[in-house]
């Protein structure tokens, strides 16, 4: 009897220990898919965003970099511009820019011996900081007053440049030229 007894309690402790393994097991599998798994996901996921948001970091670095340079080559711009006593009106006086702009031409022209002056606007181009207005301009007149007019174009209150010129002779006893500029008017963007 205690022989049987022993046999069983025998079983019933490998019975225990095989329910503890498996239960262990479970535990083990249960441990891995809910607890495991999920934090390792979350750990990658936390890698590639850390890693994304480096590669951002050292993109805005570089952009910052340069920003240094920019800053200094807009303040010596804005130095060269205000050493020519040039301003750059507003978008919003355009109109306004542009009429006076034809009266001081206009008036350059009185000054001179200059015929024929057609002035015909482009289109408006705006970018970041600025936008131009490119101006077509015909022309004749004797070489000197053409060559004192182009000069006070370029000291005119207002930025301009003169992006083309072209000249014919016309007339090479009377030293008559005919003359094409194309020109830009600059606006600071609002």
């Amino acid at each position: 009897m205690q022989r049987r007894s022993l046999q069983s309690q025998a079983a019933a402790y490998r019975r225990t220990q095989m329910l503890m393994g498996c239960g262990l097991v479970l535990l083990l599998v249960g441990v891995y898919v809910f607890g495991y798994r999920p934090a390792s996901h979350r750990q990658m996921a936390l890698i590639e965003e850390t890693q994304t948001k480096r590669k951002e970091f050292e993109a805005a670095r570089v952009r910052t970099r340069d920003l240094g340079a920019v800053e200094a080559e807009v303040a010596k711009l804005q130095s060269r511009l205000d050493r020519f006593n040039k301003r750059l009106p507003s978008q919003r006086d355009m109109g306004h820019e542009y009429s006076q702009f034809i009266r001081d031409i206009t008036e350059l022209n009185g000054q001179g011996a200059m015929k024929k002056v057609n002035v015909v606007p482009g289109v408006l181009k705006r970018s970041d900081a600025f936008a131009e207005l490119p101006i077509s301009m015909n022309f004749e007149g004797d070489f000197m007053s053409v060559f004192t007019f182009l000069q006070q174009t370029e000291v005119m209150p207002r930025l301009t440049r003169i992006k083309k010129l072209s000249m014919k002779n016309r007339d090479s006893k009377l030293g008559t030229v005919e003359v094409q500029v194309s020109m830009n008017l600059y606006f600071a963007d609002n």
